[in-house]
C-alpha cells in the first residue's frame, strides 16, 4: 500500500481514537498510533502494512484497526505473562533472546565472510584422497547396481535378435537398440554406467521383485523372463551389496559437500583468530590481570 494511503487511513483512525481518549504521550518524534502500558506502536512501524486494493475506505480502516488490535493483544499478553513470571525466569528468557540475537548477527557476518572467501573448486584428486582416507564411512546400507533393462510387449516378435544386441552391447549394438527403442514398452540402456539402488530398479521394473535376489543379483548376470505385462531383458553389469564400500562416483557429491563444510569451518576459525588478534593489537580487546 502506498505511504500516502497509509497516512490517510491513519489520520482517519487516529482522529477516531483521539476523539474518544487522549492517550498518546511519548519521547519519540514519531506519531504514536497505540499504547499498551509502556509499549508504543508508532506510525513508522506500519511501513510494511499492506491493504489489498479494491477495499472501501471503511473496510480499509477496519483492516488497519484489526492489525493494531492484534498488536495490542500481543502486548497485553506479554505484560500479563511477565506479571505472572518470576524475575529469575524472566532473566533466563532475556538471556535466551540476547543469545539468539547475538547468534543471528554473528552468523550473518561469518556467512558473508565465508561466501566471499570460500574456494568452491574441488578436484578429483581431493575427492579420491578423502574417499581413500574415509572409505569405512561410506559402507552401503542398501544394494547398489549398474543395470540396464528392456521391457518388450508380449506381441514383440524379434526377441532373439534384440536379446543378442542387448547382451553383446557393442557400440554398433547400442546404436541399433536406440533406433528400435520405440518398439519397446520401456527401456533404460544406462549408457553412462550410473549406479542406482536396487529399490530404484524395482520402481522402474517392479516384476524383478518376484524373484529371489540371491538368484540374479550378481555382477555380469543376465536374465530374461516374461509375465502377463510383457517380456523382460535385464543385465546387471556391476553389483555392490550392503556392507561394501560405496563406489567413489556414487558418493562424489556427498564428499564435495563434506570438503566444502570443512573449508567453511576453517574459514570461520580463521576469522575468529584474526578478529581477536586485531582487537588485541588495537586495544579494543583487553585482558585485565
Amino acid at each position: 500500500m502506498k505511504r500516502q494511503q497509509v497516512q490517510f487511513l491513519l489520520v482517519i483512525l487516529v482522529s477516531m481514537i483521539m476523539t474518544s481518549c487522549q492517550l498518546f504521550e511519548s519521547k519519540s518524534d514519531a506519531r504514536v498510533i497505540a499504547k499498551v502500558h509502556d509499549a508504543f506502536l508508532y506510525e513508522d512501524q506500519l511501513s510494511d502494512f499492506n491493504i489489498p486494493s479494491g477495499l472501501t475506505e471503511k473496510d480499509s480502516v477496519a483492516l488497519l484497526t484489526e492489525y493494531i488490535d492484534n498488536w495490542a493483544t500481543k502486548q497485553l499478553l506479554l505484560y500479563e505473562s511477565k506479571q505472572n513470571m518470576t524475575q529469575k525466569k524472566q532473566a533466563q528468557y532475556d538471556k535466551l533472546v540476547d543469545d539468539y540475537k547475538t547468534d543471528l548477527f554473528v552468523s550473518d557476518y561469518e556467512n558473508g565472510y565465508v561466501q566471499k572467501n570460500l574456494n568452491t573448486v574441488i578436484t578429483d584428486n581431493e575427492i579420491n584422497e578423502y574417499y581413500e582416507e574415509h572409505q569405512q564411512s561410506f559402507l552401503l546400507k542398501e544394494d547398489l547396481v549398474q543395470a540396464r533393462y528392456i521391457h518388450l510387449p508380449l506381441s514383440y516378435t524379434n526377441t532373439a535378435a534384440t536379446k543378442k544386441l542387448f547382451t553383446r552391447f557393442s557400440v554398433e549394438d547400442k546404436l541399433e537398440l536406440k533406433k528400435i527403442k520405440l518398439s519397446f514398452k520401456k527401456v533404460d540402456l544406462n549408457l553412462e554406467n550410473s549406479w542406482s539402488t536396487f529399490d530404484e530398479l524395482l520402481t522402474a521394473v517392479p516384476s524383478v521383485g518376484n524373484f529371489k535376489k540371491s538368484s540374479f543379483l550378481v555382477a555380469n548376470k543376465f536374465f530374461q523372463y516374461k509375465d502377463t505385462k510383457g517380456k523382460y531383458l535385464v543385465k546387471f553389469k556391476e553389483v555392490l551389496l550392503v556392507g561394501q564400500p560405496a563406489p567413489v562416483e556414487y558418493v562424489k557429491e556427498t564428499i564435495k559437500q563434506i570438503v566444502l563444510n570443512k573449508r567453511k569451518l576453517q574459514l570461520k576459525k580463521q576469522l575468529e583468530k584474526e578478529i581477536v588478534k586485531d582487537a588485541l593489537q588495537t586495544k579494543d580487546y583487553t585482558i585485565f590481570e
